[in-house]
């Protein structure tokens, strides 16, 4: 970019850039943020690099997350990953909404895999969510590179959302990690309870091994026989 924007501060070029990733006209994101039109684009004309008054950039933060949620922003958008970057309380509770997942069921939740579980499904429950999972095959397959323990976890979780074995609400659990896997909001803060200390690959362990435990047939590991050879 040939704009020299400041880092970690939402400004008017922001503005100008989320404006342009939308295709909205100034009038349209107004609309979004309860601010008229006219005040838009007379922002847009201001100096790229000067910060945005607080009180409308964080209407604006909280705007770029409902769109992210609706899909219409790329979580690798530069807007998005400041506001990713900021790591506020806003982002959690903007975070837990998007994943679908209450917070009293944080409250009572506590770190067995079981309730974890229940949790990511009910991630997976979302229609939208799983549509999300279904377009991202492509990006699902890049994680095949880290390791084969990565592929093998990703893959069978695949396996689950395509299987005509298992109805529609036994594939929630597989849909709600492959969508935590592919989602901006994974990062939830450390100090949060449960999600918090769990990463993706501990996730995507937690329900290849429900799989496993509830159908046994469909998702066990091949075992690896031996090849005898003769001397």
């Amino acid at each position: 970019m040939q704009m020299a924007l400041r880092l970690n501060v939402m400004t008017y070029g922001h503005l100008s850039i989320l404006l342009k990733e939308l295709e909205f006209s100034p009038e349209q994101l107004g609309e979004r943020l309860g601010i008229a039109g006219r005040t838009i684009r007379r922002w847009t004309e201001l100096p790229k690099g000067e910060k945005l008054p607080s009180l409308y950039a964080k209407a604006l933060r909280e705007t770029i997350l409902e769109f992210v949620a609706e899909g219409k922003l790329s979580s690798d958008s530069e807007v998005v990953l400041l506001t990713l970057k900021e790591g506020n309380d806003n982002f959690f509770h903007a975070a837990i909404r998007d994943l679908g997942m209450g917070e009293d069921f944080l409250k009572k939740a506590d770190q067995s895999p079981d309730s974890i579980v229940e949790g990511i499904a009910q991630i997976g429950s979302n229609e939208r969510k799983r549509a999300s999972v279904d377009r991202s095959k492509e990006k699902l397959s890049t994680y095949h590179k880290i390791s084969e323990e990565w592929k093998y976890r990703v893959q069978t979780l695949y396996k689950a959302i395509t299987s005509k074995d298992l109805n529609g609400f036994e594939k929630f659990a597989a849909y709600g990690a492959l969508f935590y896997l592919i989602s901006p909001f994974d990062l939830i803060p450390d100090h949060i309870p449960v999600f918090g200390l769990m990463d993706d690959y501990v996730i995507l362990g937690l329900v290849v091994a429900y799989y496993i435990k509830r159908f046994p047939k469909i998702f066990a590991k091949p075992e690896i026989k031996e090849v005898k050879t003769e001397v």
